[in-house]
């Protein structure tokens, strides 16, 4: 958000999301082992890792008929659990290298706002998105990092997939500049990172339209399936509305998009192999409601939408030490507490939606007591009791200020007179 809309400036912005061709298949295996016992593995530990890596052989089958086994000289197994893990441990070596970068000011990071972190780069297993000023110099001491990492470790950068994006205020002969550098010809224009948009723009329905047509794809293909009742229950909790999750836990889906969504799983439910469009005997608001109530305990998706905002909300109060958490609260909040936030002019959509699941957050929330120097006795949610968790006796003169001022500060009991 902030780098699609910085017009002003003289120095660009630049987010380059890498392509790693086949990244896992290309892990050398001394390179690894190096890596662990760099980070201050034990020993033994890594040796025990090692064998579980190099010890694998495969067969090909060729023309219906099996080869003789073979072993491999390097690679992770796909699908294999340890997989992920070793591959960030291998990344924390192109991590490590962007980090000296930075510390030498060969490459710039970006920073959303004064006195925010400076974020330079974004890993999540093979997904890797570089964030910097846009300059010649970067580009190239970038450019010089990423071969360095191909050499030591085996990766190599597919350039056709590898995309860029700048902000505004790049001057297009600084783009041709840092494109030749990096040897990019790809633009990003509504470019995705971890099977999210990255830039969601005023169309909100629109841009998560390829949920809806997910959930459709999936449902077509149990069509021609013989389920009962009870199958199609699981299908429908364990599969298409889960498809969702992942974006309703960063973004605020529209109402009218959930009741797409759920207008489509409505008519799987009624309908019959050879019948799509059935009569629907019981609306779907009440299919929502819990067994024990009468429904069938479907999703509300809007409603669960803003239970998973809420989630998030409540780890950025909770884990005020990630880096989401650190980024958005220099951003946003740098003087209050996320409960006292507030939506403004030009924030980002995901900012907004989170702000959704606060307000969410602020109904059920109540602090715990300890020593009660940080709770308002007027203001802040602290008497636990079913309705209104705040004081509703007139303040008048009191001159009382925090619970601690309840509290005997000897016996740490309620101080009755």
């Amino acid at each position: 958000h902030y780098l699609r809309n910085k017009r002003k400036g003289n120095i660009g912005l630049a987010a380059i999301k890498l392509d790693m061709s086949k990244a896992y298949d290309r892990v050398e295996w001394p390179f690894l082992e190096k890596i662990m016992r760099k980070l201050g593995f034990a020993a033994a530990w890594v040796d025990l890792i090692m064998k579980c890596v190099s010890t694998v052989s495969y067969r090909v089958k060729i023309n219906g008929e099996y080869s003789e086994q073979f072993r491999p000289q390097r690679g992770l197994r796909q699908g294999d659990p340890l997989s992920p893990y070793l591959f960030i441990l291998c990344a924390e070596g192109l991590s490590a290298l962007l980090k000296q970068a930075e510390e030498r000011r060969e490459i710039q990071g970006i920073r959303v706002c004064p006195g925010a972190i400076c974020v330079s780069h974004l890993f999540f297993a093979d997904d890797t998105l570089v964030l910097l000023k846009a300059t010649k110099s970067g580009a190239q001491s970038l450019q010089r990092i990423l071969q360095l990492y191909e050499e030591v470790s085996g990766q190599m950068i597919n350039k056709d997939k590898t995309t860029v994006m700048f902000s505004p205020n790049t001057t297009e002969e600084i783009k041709k500049q840092v494109l030749t550098e990096l040897n990019i010809t790809k633009l990003a224009s509504n470019e995705k990172y971890l099977g999210l948009p990255v830039y969601v723009g005023k169309s909100k329905k629109r841009m998560f339209e390829y949920i809806k047509q997910k959930v459709w794809t999936r449902i077509q293909g149990w069509q021609e399936k013989l389920l009962s009742k009870a199958g199609k229950e699981i299908m429908i909790k364990a599969v298409a509305q889960a498809i969702p999750t992942y974006a309703m836990s960063c973004f605020e889906l529209t109402k009218e998009l959930c009741e797409e969504i759920s207008s489509i799983i409505g008519r799987y439910w009624w309908s019959q192999q050879d019948k799509m469009n059935k009569i629907h005997w019981v609306s779907w608001e009440k299919l929502t409601r819990s067994k024990s109530k009468g429904g069938m305990g479907f999703r509300d998706l809007y409603t669960f939408n803003i239970a998973m905002l809420a989630r998030q909300a409540w780890r950025i109060l909770v884990f005020p030490d990630t880096l989401c958490a650190q980024v958005l609260k220099a951003k946003y909040f740098s003087d209050k507490s996320i409960l006292k936030a507030t939506a403004k002019k030009g924030i980002s959509y995901t900012w907004r939606s989170i702000l959704k699941g606060v307000q969410l957050l602020k109904e059920g929330l109540i602090w715990r007591i300890g020593n009660g120097d940080t709770v308002d006795i007027w203001k802040d949610p602290w008497i636990p009791r079913n309705f209104t968790r705040r004081v509703i006796t007139p303040r008048r003169g009191s001159i009382l200020e925090k619970v601690a001022d309840l509290i005997n500060p000897i016996t740490g009991s309620w101080d009755e007179q």
